[in-house]
């Protein structure tokens, strides 16, 4: 009961702090609920939007045939016989019958085809058309697990260097899922209520259209809120990613494939082991995370909190990260790690001051933290600054010791250059194009930032004679 109501109360936090929601999802959330939950108020959107669509569609037909009705019996007809008279009676009294009911449909006239769904939907039994809907249920779950999750991850990977799809899908997939089967409730939910609310009233094609459209467009912006907090990439790329993980939706005909059993125990038998790395993965970080809270209980444990800092920076929640690594810094202050991600930190927020501070502590405790990262963040601080001869100090250490970081290479010609140094700067930036064409394939979009403004900056020295 207490896992229901957490799993409710992260379906409804999705309104107000989607991010948060999503990254406790991410920790707590249910696949069977967030799976119940997506089922349940499709369902119950489908019952409650097509049934007002089937009696105006009633609506229509029966005037339809009402008018059609007068022509009919105005045509001349042959000498009738007694038999026929007859009949014609009967037909007068059933047509009597009827108009006393309101829910029936009308009879249609004589060479008038009706079709089967016209038939079905009146206002009486019109309802009864939505309880095929599960099997489109079944589809609407299928497109999102089978379709929409991969594709998104696929899209996400064509536009941000992440690793191989296999790797980032086994990892990932979870995760994903879960949030995206509780982002489609989460949307769909407003819609249902407003068909609810007026369930006695005729929707409009175009009133019932735009609704829909605007749910969707609201699922859109909660997968861009999961593609960050799952992935940490920004809400551009995100934007960009949901944009294209729509095309995997066209493939949905072919799941109808998936009703043979046989292909069903192939594909099985084919992915087993995929689902299995992707369940393991998916309870594995969770547990991991859990150790990481117990682990907090200890006092003197820095390291657990600077591991959760890590996972909060991940997935951009930077406020929480810091909270964390500041704690690590406070149990340890020779917390060499959590010094160097504060310093990052602050770097990127422009407090220059406290990330020179944070990267000194780095630098007393290890000189070589992270291979002499710290190196090229110290000098990129200092240029940040307009301290380009401590930059310059600081990054030939780098270069020195690093001497095919195209990161590093760029900040100093680019240094360099402020410094007038302008022939030592065409050699770094030309450096710096080389080490990144040079760079394993995997790596070459990541370091493609750097070689594009290496290009940049020696198209502007190319006049320039040192």
């Amino acid at each position: 009961m207490e896992t229901l109501l957490e799993n409710t109360r992260l379906l409804i936090r999705l309104y107000y702090r989607p991010l948060a929601a999503m990254s406790g999802i991410m920790d707590e959330g249910g696949l069977l609920y967030a799976a119940i939950a997506a089922a349940v108020v499709s369902f119950l959107l489908q019952f409650a939007l097509m049934a007002p669509l089937y009696r105006s569609l009633a609506e229509a037909m029966a005037q339809r045939a009402r008018a059609s009705q007068p022509a009919a019996k105005a045509s001349p007809a042959p000498s009738a016989s007694p038999a026929t008279e007859s009949a014609d009676n009967q037909t007068d009294e059933t047509d009597g019958d009827e108009a006393e009911d309101p829910g029936a449909v009308p009879a249609a006239p004589s060479g008038t085809t009706v079709p089967l769904t016209g038939m079905l939907a009146s206002g009486r039994y019109g309802w009864m058309m939505s309880f095929l809907s599960p099997f489109s249920l079944l589809n609407t779950l299928a497109t999102l697990a089978l379709l929409y999750v991969p594709g998104t991850i696929l899209a996400l990977i064509l536009l941000e260097p992440m690793g191989s799809f296999g790797v980032v899908l086994r990892r990932d997939y979870g995760s994903l899922l879960v949030c995206t089967l509780m982002a489609w409730a989460a949307a769909q939910l407003p819609l249902l209520v407003a068909g609810l609310v007026v369930w006695k009233l005729t929707w409009g094609l175009l009133a019932s259209a735009g609704l829909q459209a605007a749910s969707l467009l609201y699922f859109a912006a909660l997968m861009a809120c999961a593609l960050r907090t799952v992935f940490g990439v920004g809400f551009g790329k995100a934007t960009g990613t949901v944009c294209l993980s729509w095309l995997s939706v066209l493939l949905s005909p072919f799941l109808l494939f998936l009703a043979s059993p046989f292909l069903l125990y192939y594909a099985w038998a084919y992915f087993r082991g995929d689902v299995g790395d992707i369940r393991w993965a998916f309870l594995s970080g969770r547990d991991f995370r859990r150790h990481l809270e117990s682990a907090t209980i200890n006092p003197r444990d820095a390291e657990a909190h600077y591991q959760l800092g890590l996972i909060h920076q991940r997935r951009r929640q930077i406020t929480e990260a810091v909270a964390r690594f500041k704690r690590a810094v406070e149990i340890d202050p020779k917390e060499a790690d959590a010094h160097f991600q504060l310093g990052r930190i602050a770097r990127e927020q422009g407090r220059l001051s406290d990330a020179i501070g944070h990267f000194s502590a780095v630098v007393a405790v290890d000189e070589n933290h992270a291979r002499g990262d710290v190196w090229r963040e110290i000098g990129a601080t200092y240029s940040a600054a307009g301290m380009f001869d401590e930059a310059r100090e600081a990054l030939e250490r780098f270069v020195g010791r690093r001497p095919h970081d195209p990161e590093g290479l760029y900040y100093f010609g680019e240094v360099l250059s402020k410094l007038g140094r302008h022939e030592q700067a065409r050699e770094a930036f030309t450096s710096c194009i080389e080490s990144a064409k040079t760079m394993p394939y995997y790596r070459r979009r990541e370091v493609g930032r750097w070689r594009r403004l290496a290009q940049k900056q020696m198209a502007g020295l190319k006049d320039i004679r040192g």
